[in-house]
């Protein structure tokens, strides 16, 4: 694989680190062997060990998590034969993610109120994550509007940091997609950092832009369009959890039709979002009012 596509954080070195990779040199181990060698914290409850583990080693480039929850050290060959293998679409794994946020201001001050994400894999969506989020600030009545979401709801919901390492042990691994992801990236990323002061790291894979090349046909590309073409129904418009489903199911019909565009890898994929088109856009005159792109909202 050319690009790193799944999702992961940045590395750091840390004497826990060094210490976990010299524990499992011996071979995989769960989270509570892991922790109670690492932490010198024997005993720990295994939901705390696991919560510390994905905490301290997930997305960490020398560590990986077998599909039984067991840890183990990157690099051996079945491991590299495994990740070849799903550089075809149709063995890759990938995590559908929606947010509703305060607003869209990432860097200055917004935050997000609730996330959702779903998995897809083997031609099949499922739900694996889904919660309200504290903001630690007001939603403005707008937003409240849109998304039904009200200070009353969030406010003793957990805050971002408290469900941070069970989101990273749900993202790690696999292909990080959202419809205009661009705006799901960075209030994700932001709100990791914030909580881990490590940078998510990965390519994100973007709904809009494959509805754009894939299926050009579609003329309005935000979510409510996208799904309407392809007969989807979004059970609860403007939340996570219905935004992010439907957005998976949307996403398993534009794989399909990337197979149709002779796409068998997510660099195949990469390629055709990134051609230029040959179509010039006719330009309005100036002094025409200028209408927002459907493209810029999900």
């Amino acid at each position: 694989m050319s690009a790193p596509y799944r999702l992961t954080l940045g590395a750091t070195e840390t004497p826990l680190t060094v210490r976990a990779a010299d524990f499992l040199a011996a071979g995989p181990a769960d989270a509570q062997s892991l922790i109670s060698y690492v932490c010198q914290a024997p005993g720990a409850p295994m939901h705390v060990a696991e919560h510390m583990a994905a905490a301290l080693f997930a997305g960490h480039q020398r560590f990986a998590r077998d599909l039984d929850g067991r840890w183990r050290l990157r690099g051996s060959a079945i491991e590299t034969l495994a990740r070849a293998a799903a550089t075809d679409l149709r063995r890759q794994s990938y995590v559908v993610v929606d947010v509703e946020t305060t607003g869209t201001r990432a860097y200055h001050g917004d935050r997000i109120t609730e996330i959702a994400a779903v998995r897809v894999e083997g031609g099949k969506a499922t739900t694996v994550f889904d919660t309200l989020v504290n903001p630690d600030r007001p939603i403005p009545p707008s937003i409240t509007a849109l998304t039904n979401i009200s200070w009353e709801m969030v406010k003793d919901a957990p805050r971002f940091a408290e469900v941070c390492d069970q989101l990273l042990g749900v993202l790690e691994g696999h292909v990080f997609v959202a419809h205009n992801a661009a705006f799901d990236w960075r209030f994700v990323s932001m709100e990791v950092e914030r909580a881990t002061r490590r940078r998510l790291e990965g390519v994100s894979l973007c709904t809009v832009r494959m509805t754009r090349r894939l299926a050009p046909e579609i003329r309005r590309r935000n979510l409510d369009a996208v799904a309407a073409y392809y007969g989807i129904d979004i059970t609860a418009r403007h939340r996570a959890g219905g935004d992010a489903m439907a957005t998976a199911h949307v996403l398993l019909r534009l794989l399909k039709a990337a197979r149709a565009h002779g796409c068998n890898t997510l660099d195949d994929v990469q390629r055709v979002l990134a051609q230029r088109t040959s179509k010039r856009r006719r330009r309005r005159p100036p002094a025409l009012p200028h209408s927002a792109s459907d493209d810029s909202w999900a």
